[in-house]
């Protein structure tokens, strides 16, 4: 423009400094993306503080598999499906394995479901992109292009997102080296908002894992054994690529896992009681006995079992004790039938002492 000038000055003009220009729309960029996440899914929330943690000593064998899977699995076979009924301690597995994920592995995303707002499923795809955006400065500026390109991406079906989100950059451009494994974990599908939803995710993330086997990433999903879910993972698609890790209330591993929790948490209430403090064994053993058989696998039982007996605002642990003793005793025959049985009959006991 000014071909070799020198010794000129230029008065007035307006200039415009650019540098930042990048950062700037970077930013803009991920403030909307987070806009269209579920909010409070993510492991680290402050919304889910304290999160559900598997009590020290207990669920090892299965997260020490899902450990195992993570670092080891090859081509086709990136899905694993944690599932069991509502009580045995999936969320707490899964935060286990978010909060331990293996050196060799990035924790890329995490989504745990809540039927408490943090359910809106077509949220997923964008709560799974922010995550990793935030982890992988490449794939940030892939966003970047894409939202700038097209500021409706954010909202399109999840169908859409995965094809733009997820196969475009991982698969197509090879934003992520192969040999590197990125985690990503689904907790409480069946909390999902919507049953098409979960069948459509599914349905995705295995139609995924069988078409592109060198993708980076790895998927484990916890839900319960809802039908329609059930039903999706059964199909012969996805059981070849899909390793399936069930958490039985009656497995002998379940059942050692919640004595061993039980007999921890009932000897601090103990401890800390001081009419309690002097007697040589509390609860002597055979109440402790029908107390575990009674809780069976089931965590959650036993979890609200030893809040009951340990809250001073119902009474006192002796008492309390005695409460669970007999409620136990009432609905025996009921538990055979039915493992909810008693963990029912404990919560409306419960609710019949507060004020």
């Amino acid at each position: 423009m000014f071909g070799q000038p020198s010794n000129f000055t230029i008065t007035g003009g307006e200039f415009n400094d650019y540098s930042n220009s990048d950062n700037c729309s970077s930013l803009l960029v991920m403030e909307k993306l987070l806009k269209e996440t579920i909010p409070g899914a993510e492991f680290d929330s402050s919304d889910r503080n304290p999160p559900p943690r598997c009590h020290p000593g207990t669920r090892l064998a299965i997260i020490k598999r899902c450990q195992y899977f993570i670092v080891n699995c090859r081509d086709t076979h990136k899905l694993r499906w944690v599932v069991g009924v509502a009580g045995v301690g999936k969320s707490a597995i899964m935060q286990s394995i978010a909060e331990d994920t293996p050196s060799a592995v990035t924790l890329g995303a995490s989504v745990f479901y809540a039927i408490n707002g943090r359910n809106e499923g077509t949220k997923t795809i964008t709560t799974i992109a922010y995550q990793l955006a935030v982890k992988c400065k490449p794939y940030r500026r892939f966003i970047q292009d894409e939202v700038n390109h097209d500021p409706a991406l954010l909202t399109k079906s999840i169908t859409a997102q995965f094809k733009r989100l997820i196969i475009q950059p991982f698969i197509h451009q090879h934003l992520l080296d192969p040999s590197h494994r990125f985690l990503i974990l689904i907790d409480g599908l069946d909390e999902c908002n919507s049953h098409d939803t979960q069948q459509e995710l599914v349905r995705l993330i295995s139609d995924f894992c069988l078409n592109y086997p060198t993708s980076p990433l790895v998927w484990i999903i916890a839900s319960r054994p809802e039908h329609h879910i059930t039903c999706i993972f059964d199909e012969d698609k996805v059981q070849l690529i899909c390793e399936k890790e069930e958490i039985l209330v009656d497995a002998e591993d379940a059942r050692k896992d919640t004595e061993l929790f039980l007999r921890d948490k009932l000897d601090d209430i103990k401890k800390r009681t001081i009419s309690l403090k002097h007697l040589e064994r509390w609860p002597v053993e055979y109440d402790f006995l029908r107390i575990a058989h009674a809780s069976g696998g089931l965590m959650v039982y036993a979890a609200t079992v030893v809040k009951y007996i340990g809250d001073s605002r119902y009474g006192n642990p002796h008492s309390q004790l005695q409460d669970v003793l007999k409620l136990i005793d009432a609905t025996l025959d009921d538990q055979t039938r039915n493992p909810m049985a008693q963990l029912d009959a404990l919560y409306l006991r419960i609710l019949s002492t507060l004020p």
